[in-house]
């Protein structure tokens, strides 16, 4: 019993140490309020959900509130020129022009 006590004891503060290098997990999205969602070609969303709405702030950009087009289920925001596909911690966004690009709610 001693013998365990004092093993314990010296391999505590290598344990620790162990333990602040794994990475942290993500905090979760807000239940309520805005998601930022980073999105793989480089651009950033202020996103907040609203009924049947998203309402958008392209960071560094212009603003806008797109309907829902689409089902409750799977929600399709758009205006016919840009397009937010999906909600919560993964989604899809399209602008004129360019192909949609993946992005994560942060």
């Amino acid at each position: 019993m001693r013998v365990t006590v004092l093993i314990l004891a010296a391999l505590s503060p290598m344990l620790s140490a162990c333990m602040s290098i794994l990475p942290s997990p993500a905090p979760p999205l807000p239940l309520s309020g805005p998601i930022i969602y980073s999105c793989d070609n480089g651009a950033q969303l202020q996103v907040s959900f609203v009924e049947n709405e998203a309402r958008i702030a392209i960071v560094g950009g212009v603003s806008m509130t797109l309907p829902n087009t689409a089902s409750a289920a799977a929600p399709v925001y758009s205006n016919g020129r840009y397009a937010l596909s999906g909600r919560g911690e993964n989604a899809s966004w399209r602008t004129p022009g360019a192909a949609a690009t993946a992005c994560h709610g942060r």
